[in-house]
């Protein structure tokens, strides 16, 4: 608000003084609203936000006060022939003079360019639920299902993927259990059911379960795949080699955080066996890329008649699809559309599964910023202007710099999350954190410093209907951990605070509520005539130890985050 204040300021040219003096009144008595009825405020983060303004304010009232005394002081030690008095208040006044003339909005713009993290404080949730009971997210956690001594290397093909890796009974387990407690039963059919039905009153009205021949199309995330593989690798099925080279092209790129196979086997294995969906009704892929080998194959081995999808060929049993004759994609600020593929505009339903990491450009890389790879063009660089630290073709990329951040300002992600093909045509949504990503998209896992993975691979599954909800509670995880503080090891050093650039939420606050749009922007991806709703709800938790979200401290409003096991979450579950 109070840059929205500060750039409308500007933007009619008073000077620099009326701006210094208007924003130090604003943000004074902002703070004192806030704070005198409920002091603990002080500590969220948009109080910390607003504080240097009113100090700065606050300073230049006192310099302004102690110039007006001085020179008063000074008159009459002049008349009075006290010279070394005099001299003693010159200095003074030169002292207070300085700090008058610099605190303007110099201070001011230098402090906007600093904010960082969240602009809403803890608990304070906006948007409207979804899912079956509204707000739910599910994180299931077990540090035994990955390999502790996983280091991620070309050395003996040491890859996170690796089936030695990870334990795909407790994966399954994992998915399972979640499954089970967002349906809202202990039998694994009954809770598929209830997440069919439930999607289908919240889109179509009509409470129905799933309905044979309806077809799934599963988004997973592969990007890398569409530019780091070799010929040799695309000529012998998208495979990574046995044996890589050393200086191989792109071979740090072939252990980035992306789908691996286990949690995508285990959806594949209960859609068929326990939700009654036929192989050949489901498509998996990610349009922009192709699909790894080391995933095609476990997947094809055990299911060989689903779909999997590839737009550059049909070869190695990948089905072709093709982009649709009509755009289908309509951006809301009038500026672009985009075609999608017809096992998309085909799909009954889409299951949407990312993986947990940061992002250089978007600060997180969740659900929403999974469909910059489904779209029908080769790249998604035409989406990058909407992001908070766009990455531009004629300049050098600015690592770090938010220079699109802020709040109420065009976010391509929440026409992605809007769209009826794409977030609102999904039943369920699937965050991958079995190795929490590097600080970036392009880098590699790494151990996770935060409690309770304490320098261990983050072993994590999360899952909800409500996409809003499960990207707050993962941006609350990685904000969390990539926070500046810790340091994980050089390659990841330039990214380190990307989560927590000022605005990397603001597609939440703006997909949750209305309220929230920018000026002159309607959101309406579907080229309808209709305002997207609320697709779910956005807060952030109380603090990283307990994190309890609004649900969990009994309120009927907000977020619930549930945890498998229990006691990682305390409160409600």
């Amino acid at each position: 608000m109070l840059i929205k204040l500060w750039e409308w300021l500007r933007k009619k040219h008073f000077c620099d003084r009326v701006i210094l003096i208007t924003i130090g009144i604003a943000s004074t008595g902002w703070f004192l609203l806030r704070v005198i009825p409920k002091p603990s405020r002080a500590s969220y983060p948009c109080m910390r936000a607003v504080s240097p303004f009113m100090s700065g304010f606050v300073l230049y009232l006192l310099s302004l006060g102690g110039i007006s005394i001085i020179l008063k002081r000074l008159g009459k030690s002049l008349i009075r022939y006290n010279f070394l008095s005099s001299l003693f208040l010159v200095v003074l006044l030169f002292l207070f003079t300085g700090i008058n003339i610099t605190s303007d909005t110099s201070v001011i713009s230098a402090q906007t360019a600093q904010l960082t993290g969240p602009q809403d404080g803890p608990n304070v949730p906006v948007g409207t639920g979804r899912g079956v009971k509204p707000g739910l997210v599910i994180w299931a956690w077990n540090p035994e299902a990955t390999n502790e001594n996983c280091r991620n290397v070309v050395d003996n093909n040491d890859w996170f993927f690796t089936p030695e890796n990870t334990d795909t009974e407790i994966v399954s387990k994992m998915v399972s259990d979640a499954v089970k407690k967002l349906g809202g039963s202990s039998d694994l059919k009954k809770s598929w059911n209830e997440l069919f039905r439930q999607h289908n009153k919240t889109i179509h009205g009509k409470k129905k379960g799933y309905t044979a021949g309806e077809k799934i199309f599963i988004k997973i995330n592969q990007g890398t795949s569409s530019w780091a593989l070799s010929k040799e690798e695309q000529d012998n099925g998208y495979t990574v080699p046995k044996e890589i080279k050393p200086g191989q092209r792109r071979l740090r790129f072939n252990g980035a955080t992306e789908t691996s196979p286990y949690v995508v086997l285990e959806l594949l294995r209960e859609l068929v066996n326990y939700a009654g969906v036929k192989q050949e009704d489901i498509f998996v892929g990610d349009p922009i890329a192709h699909i790894f080998g080391h995933n095609y194959s476990v997947w094809h081995a055990e299911f060989p008649d689903v779909k999997y999808v590839d737009k550059f060929s049909g070869q190695f049993d990948r089905t072709l699809i093709k982009p649709s004759e009509i755009d289908l994609l309509y951006y809301s600020d009038k500026k672009l559309t985009d075609k999608l593929f017809d096992c998309i505009e085909q799909a009954d339903y889409m299951i949407n599964v990312a993986s947990l990491k940061p992002h250089g450009s978007a600060g997180i890389s969740l659900t929403s910023k999974n469909h910059f790879g489904t779209h029908a063009r080769r790249s998604a660089s035409h989406l990058h202007y909407s992001l908070i630290a766009p990455m531009w073709e004629e300049s050098p990329r600015q690592v770090g710099k938010a220079s699109n951040g802020g709040y109420k300002k065009y976010r391509v992600l929440v026409d992605l999350m809007g769209s009826r093909y794409l977030g609102q045509n999904t039943m369920l949504f699937v965050v991958d954190g079995l190795y929490g990503g590097g600080a970036d998209e392009t880098k590699g896992p790494v151990k996770y410093f935060m409690a309770p993975f304490n320098d261990d691979w983050s072993s994590s599954i999360f899952i909800s209907q409500d996409q809003v909800a499960l990207e707050s509670v993962c941006y609350d995880f990685l904000r969390n951990e990539w926070n500046g503080k810790n340091k994980h090891n050089a390659a990841n050093s330039v990214f380190e605070e990307s989560p927590n650039m000022y605005g990397v939420d603001d597609h939440l606050h703006q997909a949750a509520d209305s309220k929230n749009w920018p000026d002159g922007i309607i959101y309406d991806p579907d080229n309808s005539g209709n305002p997207i709703p609320s697709l779910g709800v956005h807060e952030h938790w109380n603090n990283p130890v307990m994190k309890q979200y609004s649900g969990n401290l009994g309120f009927k409003n907000g977020i619930t985050l549930v945890s498998i096991p229990y006691t990682l979450v305390k409160g409600k579950n």
